[in-house]
């Protein structure tokens, strides 16, 4: 910092606090932070000048930034220097002033504080899911998701020694320019009233739907605020579908995402990773201050919205009825009390948001048909609708008592419109349907309601046509707020085939189980060297991966992608994961024992090839083939599964040569895969780095819970991978993944660990940390894939089934019953003592 300690001016004599009239105030804050807008209203309620300090920036500077290169504190100096003679002219001019500023880093504020005792800093303090959301609302928006990460990684906030004020930029302009004042003591010279002073009688009266405003997510019994047409936070969102494609409503009444007629077909509805005009179908009160409180009917996955207005209360009754030749929405719109105005705001947008429909009266008179290349809808209402701005528009009023419907069906447009039906035998099917499949379920323990709700959210994620589980029904939701962790996860994966079995099979579930199995054997199928680590929902293979240029992102999240390349990556571990899934059906009797053991037998004889070659591993990274330590432990496992298998059911196989292999696999993980000096394997061959995927070397039962490397294992993923009590997947500041660093702590490995401290007879710390886990659930009980411990947001797709069933897997594994116990118990008359 040698050269830019020139900046600083040392030759005014310091002055006494009383000294110091004309303040000049430097705004710092990211971009998207409001500066421009909250420096302007400051400086005219002081009548002070004001200058945007990022203008003074070279051009050189301003071309470095829209090519998405971070500044360097030399590409700063001249900018600093600018910003300091600016500063230095209004002192000799004896005049106040207002300059704003970006990525104002701490020794950037020392250098232009020092010699200036009239400066004052402000501090803009905002979420990045705040941020992204208001830059991603510009039309003139250049700033990418990584630029944005890296400002607000440069601006450091302000530490308790450093004289500066802190706003937070989620309330409006007028109080937080108040709330500067105040600070600062500087009378309003437009207003002398009590709120221009910054002390308010009482909070100023905001609008919710204030596109400002950030949203926050309050507890269920305080009931919560509906929003503005940006995107909801992750977690405010439920869903609801049919066990073949799936919808997410938010807590305002929009549904925000629907993929017609499957889960991984195009959205009709995409104002999640956009706006409003991608798509979404919003039923609200006409009061913008109403409260809403939701939950679903039990036993069920028929979702019931409850806004409290001025007017009376009403009821949104949402969901999808199974079993129907046409999926369809229905919503419900229920009087409680009073008598309420309410406001119906559909905006269709097949294509992920880019296709108008073209709307036309059904001849039946009972509402609308939309129709865009192969895809249609009808919408059946008894409500009077209207066209205005390509939506469909409506107003009405419910009392209490009266109930008014809206059925949205989807059918090829090559064919008629679909039927009507008749939604109140529709609605008590539904509910029928999925009381009838929860009554199933033989979990019993502590935590039957979590469970319950989470074996409902697996089976609503299961396309029934097949018995494929997706991933999640939704793409791209990111990893990190603004970052372009965004992934499609509306395919099936094998990685989760174990735990899937056995979460149905222990809950009671085996026809599912059975389906789920039945799915794996297809898709699986073929040549051993084709087989994919992912599959579409029927067993598709070309899962193509592109780019969609017209969606901004979840909240400003880039790019959107439809497909997964990572379709096309090798992972050793599924194979470790088919092979021990369809060990557990055999040992449960879901086949007779001879079932797809020539398939068996041929993917270990390609695994034998191949499992000393490196690959991506389980977190599919895209920074290069490794030779990762689970991946190798899951190969070991197929060797183990199928061995057993031989073994107990007298199947033909060359077993003395499949010993041989697999304890080589052993002797080469515990040689290779662990660090002595450390005290814990790896993740990969030769590195120093940690992966959460370790926590599975004893549950898989490749070493025993007390075998003193899996202590050592665990402690050190205890040091280095647990944030704020939840647990990283690997440190991604190391660069193995290809990609920016930064991501949330990833659900199931919390859970796993959880299963360790279980496995250890840590039975307390199993138990907190469970809770603490289903603490995070929504207030429908969904979790998404990550959780972000600074924002305290649920991140990635959501809801998912991965941390779904790792939650089922605890439950059981705490009541000694689960997958860790089951796949141990398995493994103990395997070899194994390196």
């Amino acid at each position: 910092m040698t050269e830019l300690a020139e900046i600083a001016t040392g030759n005014a004599a310091p002055m006494a606090a009383s000294e110091r009239p004309n303040p000049i105030i430097i705004l710092m804050g990211v971009s998207g932070a409001g500066k421009t807008t909250i420096g302007k209203a400051l400086a005219e309620r002081l009548n002070w000048p004001f200058e945007e300090g990022d203008d003074l920036h070279p051009s050189v500077n301003v071309e470095k930034m829209r090519a998405h290169i971070p500044l360097t504190d030399a590409d700063r100096k001249p900018w600093l220097e600018k910003i300091a003679a600016r500063i230095d002219g209004w002192r000799e001019a004896g005049r106040a002033g207002v300059i704003t500023c970006s990525a104002l880093k701490r020794s950037y504020r020392d250098l232009l504080a020092r010699g200036r005792p009239e400066v004052q800093f402000v501090y803009l303090r905002g979420e990045q899911i705040l941020i992204s959301a208001r830059l991603a609302a510009r039309k003139d928006h250049f700033m990418p998701p990584d630029l944005l990460t890296s400002q607000m990684a440069t601006l450091e906030a302000p530490s308790p020694d450093e004289p500066a004020i802190a706003v937070d930029i989620a309330s409006p302009t007028e109080a937080v320019v108040a709330r500067i004042m105040g600070e600062l003591g500087q009378e309003d010279v437009h207003d002398s009233s009590a709120e221009a002073t910054g002390k308010p009688d009482r909070p100023p009266t905001v609008s919710i739907d204030d596109p400002k405003l950030e949203h926050r997510h309050p507890s269920v019994e305080k009931g919560s605020q509906t929003g503005p047409d940006l995107p909801l936070p992750i977690e405010d969102y439920a869903l609801i579908g049919d066990c073949t494609t799936a919808a997410l409503v938010g807590r305002n009444g929009s549904i925000d995402w629907l993929c017609w007629p499957r889960f991984d077909s195009g959205a009709c509805f995409a104002a999640l990773l956009g706006t409003a005009q991608n798509g979404r179908w919003r039923i609200s009160p006409a009061d913008s201050a109403a409260r809403a409180r939701r939950a679903y009917r039990d036993g069920t996955m028929v979702l019931e919205t409850v806004f409290e207005t001025s007017e009376g209360e009403v009821a949104l009754i949402d969901f999808m009825p199974p079993g129907q030749l046409n999926s369809s929405v229905v919503r419900l719109v229920e009087g409680r009390s009073g008598k309420v105005t309410m406001r119906l705001d559909l905006r269709l947008r097949f294509d992920y948001g880019s296709s108008v429909p073209w709307v036309t009266r059904l001849e039946d008179g009972s509402g609308l048909n939309a129709v865009a290349g192969p895809n249609a809808v009808a919408l059946r209402t008894p409500i009077g609708l209207r066209g205005e701005n390509l939506a469909t528009v409506a107003e009405f009023t419910v009392a209490q008592g009266e109930c008014v419907p809206f059925v949205l069906t989807y059918g090829p447009s090559h064919l008629p419109p679909p039927p009507a039906f008749d939604w109140q035998t529709a609605l008590k099917a539904t509910e029928t349907f999925w009381r009838d499949w929860c009554n199933q379920c033989t979990y019993e323990g502590a935590w039957k309601e979590p469970v319950q709700r989470s074996l409902l959210t697996l089976k609503a994620l299961t396309y029934s046509p097949t018995g494929g589980i997706i991933a999640a029904p939704t793409t791209s939701l990111p990893e990190q707020i603004g970052g372009p962790r965004n992934w499609d996860y509306r395919y099936c994966w094998l990685r989760d085939a174990t735990m899937t079995l056995i979460a149905f099979m222990s809950a009671g579930y085996v026809d599912e189980a059975r389906a789920w199995r039945d799915w794996l054997m297809r898709s699986a199928a073929g040549s051993p060297e084709q087989i994919q680590i992912m599959y579409g929902v029927a067993g598709e293979r070309q899962l193509n991966e592109w780019q969609v240029p017209w969606l901004a992102g979840y909240q400003g999240s880039s790019p959107v992608r439809i497909g997964n390349a990572a379709s096309n990556q090798m992972q050793l571990d599924v194979y470790g994961e088919l092979l021990d899934a369809l060990h557990q059906a055999r040992n449960h009797g879901l086949a007779p024992a001879p079932s797809g053991w020539a398939l068996q037998e041929a993917l270990i004889q390609h695994l034998e090839a191949i499992w000393e070659e490196p690959d991506e591993g389980i977190w599919e990274v895209r920074g290069g083939q490794r030779h990762f330590t689970y991946s190798k432990v899951m190969a070991w496992v197929a060797l183990d599964r199928a061995l057993r298998d031989a073994e107990r059911f007298r199947l033909e196989a060359p077993t003395e040569r499949w010993r041989a292999v697999r304890d080589r696999m052993h002797a080469t993980i515990c040689e290779q895969g662990f660090d002595s000096r450390r005290n814990t394997f790896t993740q990969s061959f030769g590195s120093e780095e940690l992966d959460a995927s370790l926590l599975l070397i004893p549950t898989v039962g490749f070493l025993p819970p007390d075998d003193p490397r899996v202590l050592g294992t665990v402690a050190a993923i205890e040091r280095e991978l647990v944030v704020d009590g939840f647990v990283l997947r690997y440190r991604t500041q190391q660069g193995v993944d290809g990609l920016p660093p930064g991501e949330g702590a990833f659900l199931p490995c919390s859970f796993w660990l959880a299963d360790n401290y279980a496995l250890q007879n840590r039975d307390a710390e199993a138990r907190d940390l469970f809770e603490r886990l289903l603490a995070l659930r929504n207030d429908v009980g969904l979790l998404a894939e990550e959780y972000d411990p600074r924002l305290k947001r649920q991140v990635g797709n959501f809801p998912q089934a991965f941390s779904h069933l790792a939650l089922v897997g605890t439950a059981l594994n705490l009541h000694d019953i689960g997958p860790a116990q089951k796949r141990r118990r398995g493994s103990r008359t395997t070899s194994g003592s390196s």
